[in-house]
């Protein structure tokens, strides 16, 4: 068996980051920054989900899927593209609004998050976001969701609304009377 292991991987030079392994610590990087919001993170075990991600804040609770850009602008009105499809085959397929609520778009070079709700990306398949300072000409309609972490959040979720486990219980015993 290690035999086998060590063959397979001995190809791979060490510290090299593949597509997947970059979508790997872009996902890392999304429970990191969520989690400094105050909101909850949650990773499905496997690949089998259309989503990378469960966050919940107070009562909300919603379905992510990570994307991400680790290359460069080629230049400063272009963007950067991200795919919000996902790979089915040889071709793609969209996300539906029934599996995905969100798509968190990573931007490596300016260590930026677009958080972009399905609804908006109607059939998309690709999309260009622009986090420098220069606008573009024409596009820029999910400018809107750069750093828009409080579209994760429960409005009606506050500091007080959290209980004890004791007034939990209490609550409860009152709920069965």
């Amino acid at each position: 068996m290690e035999q086998t292991l060590r063959s397979r991987k001995a190809y791979i030079p060490a510290g090299y980051l593949g597509t997947k392994r970059m979508g790997e610590l872009a996902e890392l990087g999304f429970m990191y920054r969520a989690a400094t919001y105050g909101i909850g993170v949650a990773k499905p075990f496997g690949d089998s989900f259309p989503y990378d991600c469960v966050t919940q804040h107070g009562k909300r609770v919603l379905r992510v899927q990570v994307k991400s850009c680790f290359s460069e602008e080629r230049r400063n009105y272009t963007g950067f593209p991200i795919i919000v499809a996902c790979h089915w085959g040889q071709g793609k397929m969209n996300y539906s609004v029934d599996d995905v609520d969100f798509i968190a778009a990573f931007i490596a070079k300016y260590d930026t998050w677009y958080l972009i709700p399905m609804e908006s990306l109607g059939t998309r398949k690709n999309i260009r976001v622009y986090p420098g300072k220069r606008r573009p000409r024409t596009g820029g309609e999910f400018e809107k969701y750069k750093e828009a972490w409080n579209l994760l959040l429960d409005e009606n979720y506050s500091e007080k609304q959290r209980y004890t486990s004791r007034e939990l219980c209490q609550m409860s015993a009152l709920n069965q009377q």
